[in-house]
């Protein structure tokens, strides 16, 4: 069952073992399922491996607003909220005619290696204890994706105020998991209460260390 009238591009569409494509990719992606820059779009959709909550939805906002798409939001809640509210479903999907995707591409969403080694911004693992405990980024902070989720859904506002009270507001933030998807929305998130948030991948920092140490190593010899 999908919302009447939607276009169905899975968020799978848009990467390639758990990371994203390039930006020319995605915006072919886009343009192919007739999305073009001005439009106003509003993702939904569930990460049943995730099981459940917004993963996908939230990924590819930050992934739209990273490309400079203005006019994008997220739906509160699910396909099955919006049944319970009334509106209209259907069991097939729309085919928009194709466009041509061009994207004004922004970093201000990204967190790199360096500006995270620097020290510069808070650092929240959204990882799960297990995966915090078997190591992390030196100071990170772990805040557990399953904190930030509720019956599927993002937790309302009392609840995220709670659970990132830990954080200080004035601060910027860069958030991680392993891969984007769920850290997607460790960050939207933060993004909904105001936090200056980047989005981070564990498994890019991981690299970036083993590079960093290999030529130091190099070096010493």
């Amino acid at each position: 069952v999908h919302i009447k009238n939607s276009t169905a591009v899975s968020y799978v569409q848009f990467l390639h073992s758990g990371n994203l494509l390039s930006m020319n990719d995605i915006c072919q992606t886009l343009g192919n399922a007739g999305i073009s820059p001005d439009d106003h779009v509003v993702i939904y959709g569930e990460c049943m491996p995730c099981g459940g909550g917004p993963a996908p939805a939230t990924l590819v906002y930050w992934m739209m607003k990273c490309l400079g798409h203005e006019n994008v939001r997220v739906l509160d809640g699910t396909v099955q909220d919006w049944i319970a509210a009334g509106k209209d479903t259907d069991n097939d999907t729309i085919t928009r005619p194709p466009t041509n995707y061009s994207a004004v591409f922004t970093d201000g969403f990204i967190a790199t290696y360096d500006w995270v080694k620097s020290g510069a911004a808070q650092i929240v693992d959204a990882r799960s204890v297990q995966e915090f405990g078997a190591g992390t980024i030196p100071g990170a902070i772990n805040i557990p994706y399953s904190s930030i989720i509720s019956d599927g859904k993002i937790a309302d506002e009392a609840k995220l105020q709670r659970v990132f009270a830990v954080l200080d507001k004035n601060r910027p933030v860069a958030v991680f998991t392993a891969q984007p998807t769920k850290g997607s929305v460790a960050w939207f998130a933060l993004e909904l209460l105001g936090y200056d948030a980047k989005l981070y991948s564990y498994e890019d920092w991981v690299y970036n260390e083993r590079m960093r140490s290999s030529q130091e190593n190099e070096t010493a010899t």
